[in-house]
């Protein structure tokens, strides 16, 4: 009965020396989940680098701060946003080391693109919009953009990717009252490529600065102030979801 006895007790210790260690890896394990950095990577042009904003962070830097809310976790944004960007810049933009290393690490990825594809398009005649010119800078975007997914998907097929649509700037008497109709068609090419990527989610952005009074929101006749990078930023945040995850 000894025997058995000091066997059961052995087996007991052990079982008991065992599950401490399952239980101590667990709580590790746990605790690292909850701190692991959040990485974003942001690309885009002016809108997206914040210009209009006195502190340069734009719409981005209101998700950062929503999700570190949220989450209360640390968030490092990697801002590649270059004023008066294209398409086709960021594109060349891709082929940057840098930029690629920060697409292979994020966790979310922001797209905001076409803004000055329609403005070059255009030839920045907003009062008579020249009709031709810009379905043709709608074509030139729809395969740019099909190329920029392409290559964030081959540097990064887990994180999630989030394409902003196009809002319209161009209201008022001053204006060429088809220039809703044509940034609509823009974000209807938008949507159909981001429809085509994996993980990726369309982000309307159009209906925020409808009905307005511009002085309120924007800096200038194209970017938004502090108020109106509020109200991206919001409202990207609020679309935000952890796509891979669900």
């Amino acid at each position: 009965m000894r025997k058995v006895s000091k066997k059961w007790l052995i087996g007991g210790a052990a079982l008991a020396i065992l599950l401490f260690i399952v239980f101590q890896n667990f709580g590790k394990t746990e605790v690292a989940s909850e701190t692991k950095t959040i990485k974003i990577v942001a690309l885009g042009d002016s809108l997206t680098y914040g210009v209009g904003d006195p502190s340069k962070t734009g719409y981005i830097g209101i998700v950062k701060r929503n999700i570190q809310k949220q989450t209360g976790r640390n968030v490092i944004v990697n801002n590649f946003g270059i004023s008066g960007q294209r398409s086709d810049q960021l594109l060349k933009q891709l082929e940057n080391g840098v930029v690629l290393k920060a697409l292979k690490q994020a966790d979310h990825v922001f797209v905001f693109i076409g803004t000055n594809d329609f403005r070059h398009a255009a030839g920045w005649n907003f009062r008579q919009l020249p009709q031709q010119p810009l379905l043709l800078g709608k074509e030139k975007l729809r395969n740019n953009l099909s190329k920029t997914l392409t290559v964030v998907r081959e540097n990064n097929s887990f994180a999630p990717v989030y394409v902003l649509g196009l809002y319209n700037p161009y209201f008022g008497k001053a204006y060429d009252p088809t220039a809703s109709d044509s940034i609509q068609s823009w974000n209807e090419a938008i949507i159909e490529v981001s429809n085509e990527s994996t993980l990726t989610k369309y982000i309307s952005t159009y209906e925020l600065y409808e009905n307005v009074e511009k002085d309120m929101y924007f800096s200038d006749s194209l970017h938004p102030n502090r108020r109106g990078y509020n109200k991206l930023g919001n409202w990207v945040y609020s679309q935000w979801k952890p796509l891979n995850q669900e």
